[in-house]
């Protein structure tokens, strides 16, 4: 795996918790009523929710054309470690003693991972 691929995995990770953070900021914001999907939106979070998630898309084909499959795509499921962490930081949500446990799983798996497709 080159340094490109590495710096476009990352990037790709980086666009998926951005994203999803976005998605739920603009859910969050959007008002509780009978027309919530047009409240939602009309969510500039949304969209730059949206627009992230298009530059994922590129950069990940960019990611598959030098990066095998089996390598590439279980070193995205550190957003699986990502947007909980995120939750965290910037929403001030909560995380429990077994979401950081198997938070901590996802990351040692993930370094099994790469450390394989090295």
């Amino acid at each position: 795996m080159t340094w490109a691929s590495v710096a476009l995995i990352g990037l790709c990770l980086a666009a998926e918790v951005t994203h999803e953070l976005s998605f739920k900021l603009a859910a969050d914001r959007a008002r509780p009523a009978r027309r919530y999907v047009a409240g939602v939106a009309v969510q500039p979070w949304l969209w730059l929710g949206i627009g992230v998630w298009l530059i994922e898309t590129v950069a990940w084909i960019f990611v598959l054309q030098s990066t095998p499959l089996t390598i590439a795509f279980p070193l995205m499921t550190l957003t699986y470690a990502g947007v909980p962490l995120i939750g965290v930081l910037v929403l001030r949500e909560r995380v429990t003693f077994e979401q950081a446990v198997g938070i901590v799983l996802i990351m040692g798996g993930v370094l099994c991972v790469g450390l394989a497709g090295a």
